[in-house]
């Protein structure tokens, strides 16, 4: 079965399941996305169609309610020079486009076909402009809600007017129809609480509640008794079942100060009570999973709401943990690992998985390729919104290591701001994983009893196991070895090690792979993130990370063909 397509000059003909390998992914020239499933191909111009894509019926004019201005006109092609942004879920696109020339006003496909699920204008004294109500938005607006501050999802309101300069409003059904006054929530006699679209505002140096958190979305408020409630605490259910304790959690309707016994820290609004057990938590806290894994520690941690009292400090960030608390400590028999819940369930030492009860300890290594458990930050300092590890304890080394520069330093010289002795000089030198010499003006982490182990940058974070794609096992970073001398060669670009270079090692295949080839040469970059726009002047699209393709072209830059991660 063949289709000749208006935006193609070839015929297209029929695949009923098409599938790429990871190095041929092609994307659909109509909606951009992935191909996959039933596709319409010509393999001449590696162009592909979904199938639900090419039967599309298409005008080659709209008038959509997105944009009542103007006409909206059909382009099989972009109107700019690369990619372009959807303006109303402002994901970038490849495909086909609806545009609107002297407004700069674009819908992809699959937003444009959205008009047959919008109602007409809603007013509403939430918001100055009048919103669109979508019942399906096929799940393409990737926002939170304006009001509630939670991403959307299901039935939603959307401004228009707002997106045309930059301004996103969009609310959940049930935000954008709440009731404008509400009974006291902590006493029915008292005053009613009022509904805000904004929060008032508070004196700069506010320590409440939704100064705090930096609250932006809707409040109730009654300005007799000083009580704002956050969407959030008006949808909080009375009653809180959850599989990580046995008893429901009651909500404690009465605003009060109180000490979360899952965290330890302080909370001044509606606890959620265990009055079996007589515990008072944060309902963020309820959700808290049992065990976890972190980049920070090589063993699952648990979470545990009170310790034998005992002097600890958090190894994230070395303050004290009040064990009568809640807090993540690992089950180990030989270990005292232990963190605050807030520095474990970072983002930045997290990745929000819970581990499942029963887990073997000794296959969690291949739940992540990128975690790395080999280095322990001892201690931080923050330049800005920097944030800098000065000094690590690494798995490989038995002394801690600190960031200094190469340069040589004055053997038993003083500082001459504290006065306080420098003993030991330290020279440009050599990192011990890599065997590169350091430059003086290069920083480098260096042994503090002064043994000369050094670890450039680029050494000191590389990661505990890496993957080889011929290879089923995970291989682990190596710091020595003792093979045979005809051994010391790299499974994958089959030049000779040096035997005195870290390497990664699988045991049981016996494949040993250079760092660099295990890794490849932008180990950090993660594929699909987005680059701001900002760091190049001359180009008014963001930049998503990607996987070079064999046809990709030169780079606009070198002129070279990318080899490897491209943008």
């Amino acid at each position: 079965m063949e289709l000749q397509h208006f935006s193609h000059h070839h015929p297209l003909f029929f695949i009923q399941h098409h599938s790429v390998s990871c190095e041929e992914e092609n994307n659909c020239f109509v909606c951009g996305k992935l191909i996959g499933g039933p596709t319409y191909v010509c393999n001449e111009c590696k162009y592909y169609l979904h199938k639900r894509c090419a039967e599309l019926e298409l005008t080659p004019h709209l008038n959509h309610p997105f944009h009542p201005q103007h006409l909206l006109t059909l382009f099989p092609k972009s109107p700019y020079e690369g990619g372009w942004g959807c303006d109303f879920c402002q994901r970038p696109s490849s495909g086909f486009v609806y545009h609107c020339d002297p407004c700069k006003f674009d819908l992809h496909i699959n937003c444009a076909l959205l008009q047959s699920s919008i109602a007409p204008n809603f007013p509403t004294p939430l918001h100055q402009h009048p919103l669109l109500f979508i019942q399906d938005h096929n799940e393409e607006v990737n926002r939170d809600c304006s009001g509630c501050m939670k991403p959307l999802s299901g039935p939603i309101y959307h401004c228009s007017d707002c997106s045309l300069s930059d301004e996103f409003f969009n609310l959940h059904k049930q935000c954008a129809e709440l009731p404008l006054e509400i009974n006291h929530t902590y006493d029915h006699r008292k005053h009613p609480l009022t509904f805000l679209p904004k929060r008032p505002t508070h004196l700069h140096n506010c320590s409440c509640y939704l100064c705090k958190i930096q609250w932006e979305g809707f409040v109730y408020s009654c300005s007799f008794c000083k009580i704002e409630l956050t969407l959030d605490d008006f949808f909080s259910p009375q009653t809180i079942t959850n599989e990580n304790h046995e008893h429901p959690w009651t909500l404690l309707s009465r605003q009060r100060s109180f000490v979360c016994d899952f965290c330890g820290t302080t909370g001044d609004r509606t606890p959620y009570i265990c009055a079996i057990c007589d515990l008072l938590v944060n309902k963020n806290c309820i959700s808290l999973p049992r065990n976890i894994l972190i980049t920070r520690h090589h063993h699952v941690i648990s979470h545990s709401y009170s310790l034998p009292q005992q002097d600890e400090l958090c190894r994230i960030c070395y303050k004290e943990v009040d064990t009568r608390y809640g807090s993540y400590h690992c089950n180990a028999s030989d270990c005292d690992y232990i963190v605050h819940v807030h520095c474990a369930t970072d983002k930045a030492v997290w990745d929000g998985k819970s581990i499942p009860e029963g887990y073997d300890e000794r296959s969690m290594e291949a739940l992540d390729e990128s975690i790395n458990w080999i280095t322990d930050v001892i201690e931080e300092m923050s330049f800005g919104e920097i944030t800098v590890a000065v000094e690590i304890k690494h798995a490989y080394h038995d002394h801690n290591l600190r960031l200094t520069f190469s340069g040589e330093m004055n053997n038993d010289g003083q500082c001459d701001g504290c006065t306080r002795t420098i003993s030991t000089p330290f020279y440009s030198s050599n990192c011990n994983a890599c065997r590169r010499k350091s430059d003086p003006w290069n920083m480098a982490y260096r042994c503090t009893k002064h043994c000369e182990f050094t670890l450039d940058l680029e050494c000191a974070t590389l990661s505990l196991t890496a993957w080889y794609k011929y290879d089923r096992h995970p291989l682990t970073l190596t710091c020595f070895d003792d093979s045979d001398l005809s051994q010391h060669y790299c499974d994958l670009c089959e030049y000779e090690r040096d035997p005195n270079d870290w390497f990664y090692y699988c045991t049981e295949c016996d494949n040993s792979l250079h760092s660099k080839c295990a890794l490849g040469d932008l180990p950090f970059l993660k594929i699909g993130s987005n680059i701001d726009k900002r760091l190049f002047h001359k180009h008014p699209h963001p930049f998503t990370i990607v996987k070079n393709i064999w046809d990709c072209p030169p780079c606009k830059f070198c002129g070279e063909v990318c080899n490897g991660q491209t943008l």
